[in-house]
């Protein structure tokens, strides 16, 4: 309640600044330097005030006109710099930017918007500092583990607690309770590669069985989960070879290269499994081959653009092929020649 009146007095306060400056002789003047200082809320607000029978008037109105249009340039550069900022890691300077500009324009909603957007991904980006550091703490610890039983042997419980075993036990418990409450945040957003390897890391800290407990109980749903997909995953391998062998079309080789994407991402050294993405690697490089020799006899008859159209499809599904690029623009070196022969004038017989 105390902020919106304290929003509501400063609200009344600039609208009474902006009407004793609509009062001013040298307005115009006034106008410039608040463009120059990039208050354009204030100028605005200002000529809001303005009667036309103001000595100045048009000049004022003509001088509107500027204002929103530097304001508009002013807010797109902001956003537009917050955004590369953002993506350098400045977070704070981005946010601090658009902060700024919004003080300094009439509708904010385009501004409060894009901030809205850049502390999203600033959310995403802490949370991802916050899962680093779990995982190098948990490796600390690891690392320490076998250093404090020894010590656990040597020592009375009174020396080892000056030795800090008893807060090293509790960081212990505390770190497995994390990694198992963010393998299971994975596993539920089907991140199941590094579910699996923040349990086999929580494993490692030797926690209590009810932990041990809990993270054996989701290893075994994501084994689940990856045996069904590994299931589906074969079968659609299948179907796609037995497409692939009636002919290769650009549709289906897009396709190929998707599911090969997507089958790499399983782990398994299971002798079907990886037989099954070598035919479906074999046959992507026949068939890009195939339709690259096929732009080769267009090309050659003399049909530029229709081999420039399958080699440019071919850019997608093999962007590192040794040969295409140079096709490619030979190709359209030879197409801009034959528009610019197309456009030029005939010349004129002489009489």
């Amino acid at each position: 309640m105390k902020n919106r009146l304290l929003l509501i007095a400063i609200s009344l306060s600039l609208s009474a600044c902006s009407l004793i400056y609509s009062y001013s002789d040298n307005l115009p003047q006034r106008l410039d330097q608040w463009m120059a200082e990039k208050k354009y809320n204030i100028a605005l607000n200002t000529i809001s005030h303005i009667k036309p029978t103001h000595k100045d008037y048009r000049l004022i109105q003509s001088k509107k006109l500027i204002i929103i249009k530097k304001m508009d340039s002013y807010e797109d550069t902001a956003i537009e710099k917050s955004t590369q900022l953002a993506k350098q890691g400045n977070w704070l300077l981005a946010l601090e930017l658009l902060d700024e500009v919004a003080e300094n324009i009439l509708d904010t909603k385009k501004i409060d918007s894009h901030k809205a957007k850049i502390l999203k991904q600033r959310e995403k980006v802490i949370t991802n500092y916050e899962k680093d550091i779990l995982n190098k703490q948990a490796i600390n610890l690891i690392n320490k583990i076998e250093l404090y039983n020894r010590i656990k042997k040597t020592v009375s419980r009174n020396d080892s607690n000056n030795l800090g075993i008893s807060d090293f036990d509790e960081l212990i418990k505390e770190t497995g309770i994390k990694l198992a409450n963010l393998s299971e945040h994975q596993f539920h957003n089907k991140q199941y590669d590094k579910a699996l390897s923040n349990i086999e890391l929580a494993l490692k800290l030797n926690p209590d069985d009810d932990i041990t407990l809990r993270l054996t109980d989701i290893k075994k749903r994501i084994n689940e989960v990856t045996k069904l997909k590994k299931t589906l995953y074969i079968s659609e391998a299948k179907t796609l070879l037995s497409k692939l062998s009636q002919g290769y079309s650009h549709e289906i080789l897009k396709e190929t290269k998707e599911k090969i994407a997507w089958l790499d991402k399983i782990k398994d050294d299971d002798k079907t499994y990886s037989k099954l993405i070598a035919q479906l690697r074999k046959h992507l490089k026949q068939g890009i081959k195939q339709h690259f020799e096929a732009g080769r006899k267009l090309y050659s008859k003399g049909k530029t653009q229709e081999a420039l159209s399958i080699w440019l499809d071919l850019k997608d599904l093999d962007p590192q092929h040794p040969k295409l690029q140079a096709h490619i623009s030979r190709a359209e070196k030879i197409l801009i020649k034959l528009e610019e022969l197309s456009n030029k004038p005939a010349s004129k017989k002489q009489e």
